[in-house]
Parts: structure tokens; sequence; C-alpha cells
């Protein structure tokens, strides 16, 4: 990240892209959600689902969180609802209390 401190933010983020690619084709959880935020943030949603989802299924919590916020702001409030419930199994603590609050009010607008 030396680009970044010297204002090369451009590269810093070209080399940050190809570690968590590398790291989460190598199969990192962690790697696969860090590459999931950082293609949201350039606006390639879709892509970045695809990556969450990988981590998700590996047992990354927050990787479960995005996508039930991602689907419930789609508007598929049954698969936002499924998977805030495996961020609640997933954890942590503070994952698992806001994907149970989601979860619910998925479930209330569900059944309204």
């Amino acid at each position: 990240m030396l680009a970044a401190g010297r204002g090369d933010v451009v590269e810093a983020a070209r080399w940050y892209r190809l570690a968590a690619g590398l790291a989460a084709e190598a199969g990192s959880r962690n790697g696969a959600f860090n590459l999931g935020l950082l293609l949201a943030r350039e606006g390639s949603e879709p892509e970045a689902a695809l990556w969450w989802t990988r981590a998700a299924d590996a047992g990354h919590g927050r990787a479960a969180l995005r996508l039930a916020l991602l689907y419930a702001r789609r508007g598929q409030l049954a698969e936002g609802q499924r998977w805030a419930s495996r961020a609640v199994e997933l954890g942590p603590a503070e994952v698992a209390e806001r994907a149970a609050r989601l979860r619910e009010a998925l479930r209330q607008e569900l059944t309204a």
C-alpha cells in the first residue's frame, strides 16, 4: 500500500484488487469478501454478489449480511431473509444482531 501513501490511489487500488483477487481465487473467504467490497465500491454489484456468495458459503458472516442487504434493496425479500438467517448463524455477534433485526423486518414485510 505504499502507492496510497504517495497519493497514488488508482495504483494502490489496482494492487489491492490484484491481491484480493488472488486471495479469493485461492479460497480465502476474507479475500472473497474484500474483493466483493472493492467491486461494490467500483459499481459492480452483481460481481460483488458472486464473491460475497463465495465468502458466505465458506462461513463469512459479514458477507452473508452484505448479501441480505443487497437482496433486500433489490426487493428480493425472501432471498434477503434467507441470507440474513445465514448471517445470524455465522456471526460474529454484532453481525448476528444486525442480521436478526433485518431478518425480522423482512419477515414482517413478507407477511404484510
